[in-house]
Parts: C-alpha cells; sequence; structure tokens
C-alpha cells in the first residue's frame, strides 16, 4: 500500500467519480482505476459499489477513508516538522456555527492567517450528528458548538464562553418590550431557533 494509492482513493471517494479524480489528479482515468484495483486486491475488499455510471463507498471503503485522511494529516505534519522547521503548514479543517462563524471569526482567521500563513483554513457549518466520530477520525481538526453540554469520549472539550440569548419579536408581539422572558412565557408560542444541520 502506497501513500499515492491512499491519496488517489481519497480524491474518488470525496469525488465519488473516477472521471473527476482524474482530471483533479491530472491522470488518466485508467491509471486510477488500476491504483484502486491495486488497493482493493492489497486489501482483499471491495472499495467501491459501482452503480452503473454512479460510484459509492462501501463499508469498508468507509473505513479506509477515515484512515486514509489520517495518514494525510501525518504526512503533513512529518513534512511540517521535518522540512519547515517547526512552521506550521498544511490544512486545518474547523467546523463553525454560521450565527457563530460571522460574528467571531473574520478576526481570529486574519490573526491565524497573520501567524501561521503556510495553513490552510478550511471552516464549515457545524453538524452535531457525527461531530464525535469526524474529530477522532481526523476529519476535522477543530469544533466550536452552540450548546449547554458536551458528552463525547475521546474528544477534548473546552468551555469558552457564554453567549447570550435574546429574543427577538415584532412590535405588535404580546413579548415586544419585556425586559425578561422566561420559557412559561414561551410556552405554546411559535420560537424560530438557531441550528445546526
Amino acid at each position: 500500500m502506497e501513500l499515492r494509492q491512499l491519496k488517489t482513493f481519497t480524491v474518488v471517494a470525496e469525488q465519488l467519480s473516477f472521471t473527476k479524480a482524474a482530471d483533479q489528479l491530472f491522470m488518466a482515468q485508467s491509471s486510477v482505476s488500476a491504483q484502486i484495483r491495486a488497493l482493493e486486491e492489497e486489501l482483499v475488499v471491495q472499495l467501491f459499489d459501482r452503480i452503473g455510471r454512479r460510484v459509492m463507498l462501501t463499508d469498508a471503503g468507509q473505513r479506509l477513508l477515515d484512515y486514509a485522511r489520517r495518514m494525510a494529516g501525518m504526512t503533513e505534519e512529518i513534512r511540517a516538522e521535518v522540512a519547515g522547521a517547526g512552521r506550521l503548514r498544511g490544512r486545518l479543517t474547523v467546523r463553525v456555527p454560521e450565527t457563530l462563524a460571522t460574528v467571531y471569526m473574520p478576526e481570529i482567521v486574519d490573526r491565524y492567517h497573520a501567524a501561521h500563513p503556510a495553513v490552510s483554513l478550511a471552516l464549515i457549518n457545524c453538524s452535531d450528528r457525527r461531530l464525535q466520530e469526524e474529530l477522532n477520525s481526523g476529519r476535522i481538526d477543530l469544533a466550536f458548538v452552540m450548546t449547554d453540554a458536551v458528552h463525547m469520549g475521546d474528544v477534548n472539550v473546552e468551555w469558552l464562553r457564554t453567549e447570550p440569548l435574546v429574543l427577538a419579536a415584532g412590535t405588535g408581539h404580546p413579548l415586544a418590550g419585556r425586559e425578561t422572558v422566561s420559557l412559561t412565557d414561551l410556552d405554546g408560542r411559535l420560537v424560530l431557533l438557531p441550528k445546526t444541520d
């Protein structure tokens, strides 16, 4: 198993297309297929289900994808440590709710980029459905969540701050103009709340 095969596999898995992966990697499609076939033969598993022109990851393929991403991260870390003399390089993938990203991330990104210009930042909307799995597999490096409690084993969790919750209502609404609103005041009323996907 070679790193170039894992890189090729990762691109095919992310694109779910041998043709798009070949274009992205500047390779012939036959070369991409040959590398995937060699991986499947070495691991003695099928990594993709090919249904007509569609390509889907098998369960074994999904497991390999998690390892391949971790290997890519470790490769970047080795390059940064050995060749970069301590200068950070690579990619940092962060899940963050859009509401937090809009308010806080511009300044944080500016400061981080000034300190680590060789690091590529990827900010994606926060989703708590597979957050623990994504963090443990290395698919994402960091996540910001808006919640009162996080229960995840094997994940480092740090409380940063408390955000005030403000109720916005039209001027004609019965709760408009109140200094405080309790949960019982909201009972039976339609309330729109920020939600992750």
